[in-house]
């Protein structure tokens, strides 16, 4: 950049001195002609050699506003995936895709072109104004004085700029999320005949995206135009002093066309100023936003004495409930919607955190185990599966490094494998966006066959049979049961046939278990209010009503 900055106030030399030669009188023809041809020379190889450098500094800084850009993806990304699933329940996810891509843009801007012409400006100035100041200080001064008038006017609009840009900023994070909700949900949108009215509403969060650019674009409109005033004025300014003094003869021609190129020199760094103004308030709009990410720390985290555990090996202690579940247990958990059964999951594997000496672990406290080898001997299968948009087999084998045959195995366990064979392109079947084009069952069972490919110490089933028709679900559990011999699976379910055959079955209400036991035993219980016993009589009154409706 000084060399760029070098060469472009000593190609103005080059041509005050050809300008002064062609004007003296007192050289021969030939001296003139090998001067000139020298300068000529000189002049071409100066504007090779700027070419050169300024190419090159330009691949070197914008290169740097790609790799902060990549740096900064990366970061948020990187922070992001070690959050707890509840930061993502009260956040919409196209703001945060917005700021990991449109905020992050702001900051290439900055580290690229920004940079650049803040350097480039800087060195220009300390190189170009000197000079100028050598040839004429009356004209320098009057050519600088404009200066402060523009950072004024600049600073004025500034004020605008920010206020849009920030609205502007905010309502692309909203847009890209009514998208990402629109898309996900097209089914639904479809089955309820919604088109045109999310249509509408997209136009309506679409108008005022569009009237807020407007306003945004109005107030830098003025900046480009102010510059070419400003440039205009340096000229006007050139011709009134510059040209006086050509005619007093205290300035040369050669003076006049060096001044020239001096002053079109410093316009661009001046034509700039705005922009970088622009973009300096688009990174502070930006920069706020993924700070707030970046600062939001991980409520569920490693203890710092956390130790790793490699395997299961005795039992699960649930402390605060008085309960207890053993190696190779076939264990059920049920109880009325919203007595915590899926949270108790989720606290094993803490997806949702617990408190000090709540679960243990072969005697170990879970808030005393690092999180990742916790979750490497424990896997949930939850009611609500989310497949990966590519094939079948990927989504069986992911997180593990099975082979094909494996694939079919557990795709056999899950009751899956004959269906696989009637999608066109068998197990490299590319599913939909989140699996949607495999229906709820199928879902499922693609799941339970992600889980027992990984065939984790404790196997956690969330209701994950819920869709899924009763005979293949009797099926899977056999298979389950075959598979997992010596290893402990919980039963989260709301079909009590499930957990008929379970060692043990803890009963849950208002986040306690209030009774314990296996199936007959608890039928047996003397208690008339027991919650069991009341689970039982209602799914037995469906499954006979459903017996009916089918023989009618």
């Amino acid at each position: 950049m000084i060399g760029v900055n070098l060469l472009a106030a000593y190609i103005p030399q080059l041509i005050k001195k050809a300008i002064n030669l062609l004007q003296d009188q007192s050289i021969t023809q030939a001296t003139l002609s090998n001067s000139i041809n020298q300068i000529l020379f000189t002049l071409l190889g100066s504007a090779l050699v700027m070419a050169f450098l300024r190419t090159k500094s330009r691949h070197i800084i914008f290169g740097i506003g790609r790799q902060i850009e990549f740096d900064l993806k990366k970061d948020i990304f990187n922070h992001l995936i070690h959050l707890e699933p509840a930061f993502f329940e009260n956040k919409k996810a196209g703001d945060l895709i917005s700021i990991i891509t449109n905020d992050v843009q702001s900051f290439r801007a900055l580290g690229g072109f920004a940079i650049l012409n803040i350097m480039n400006s800087t060195i220009a100035f300390s190189v170009i104004v000197p000079l100028m100041w050598q040839v004429n200080r009356t004209l320098t001064i009057s050519f600088l004085s404009l200066v402060p008038i523009l950072i004024g006017f600049v600073t004025y609009l500034s004020k605008a700029i920010k206020t849009h840009q920030q609205k502007v900023t905010e309502m692309l994070g909203s847009i890209s999320h009514f998208i990402e909700q629109n898309l996900s949900g097209i089914h639904i949108i479809k089955s309820y005949g919604q088109e045109e009215a999310e249509i509408k509403r997209f136009q309506e969060q679409n108008h005022n995206l569009l009237s807020e650019y407007l306003h945004l674009i109005k107030a830098r409109s003025f900046i480009s135009p102010i510059m070419k005033v400003v440039a205009s004025l340096g000229f006007i300014l050139l011709l009134y002093i510059g040209g006086g003094a050509v005619i007093k003869s205290n300035f040369s021609l050669g003076d006049f066309a060096a001044y020239s190129l001096y002053i079109e020199r410093l316009i661009w760094p001046i034509a700039t100023l705005g922009w970088l103004i622009t973009i300096i308030y688009r990174v502070q709009v930006s920069s706020k936003r993924i700070t707030e990410v970046l600062n939001i720390k991980a409520q569920i985290a490693d203890e710092e004495k956390a130790e790793e555990i490699s395997e299961f090996k005795e039992s699960i202690q649930l402390s605060s409930l008085g309960a207890q579940i053993l190696k190779g247990q076939k264990i059920g958990i049920v109880g009325p919607i919203g007595s915590g059964k899926s949270i108790l999951a989720q606290k094993l594997m803490r997806l949702k955190d617990c408190e000090k000496n709540e679960i243990f672990i072969d005697g170990i406290d879970i808030k005393n185990i690092k999180i990742d080898s916790l979750r490497k001997i424990i896997n949930i299968v939850p009611q609500e599966t989310f497949l990966f948009s590519t094939s079948i087999a990927e989504n069986i084998a992911y997180g593990v490094d099975i082979s094909d045959e494996e694939i079919e195995k557990y795709s056999k366990a899950a009751c899956f494998h004959e269906e696989i064979h009637k999608f066109p392109e068998d197990y490299m079947t590319v599913v939909g966006e989140r699996g949607i084009t495999l229906s709820g069952g199928q879902r499922q069972r693609v799941a339970i066959a992600r889980a027992l490919a990984i065939n984790p110490d404790i196997l956690i089933l969330d209701d994950s049979l819920s869709s899924i028709d009763d005979h293949i679900a009797s099926k899977i559990l056999q298979n389950i049961h075959e598979l997992r011999k010596g290893k402990t699976t919980i039963f989260i379910t709301h079909k009590l046939q499930i957990v008929q055959n379970a060692e043990n079955i803890f009963v849950m209400d208002k986040f306690n278990i209030v009774e314990q036991g296996r199936h007959q035993e608890l039928l047996k219980s003397p208690h008339q209010d027991s919650v069991y016993k009341q689970l039982w009589f209602k799914a037995s009154k469906l499954i006979k009503r459903e017996g009916e409706l089918s023989n009618d």
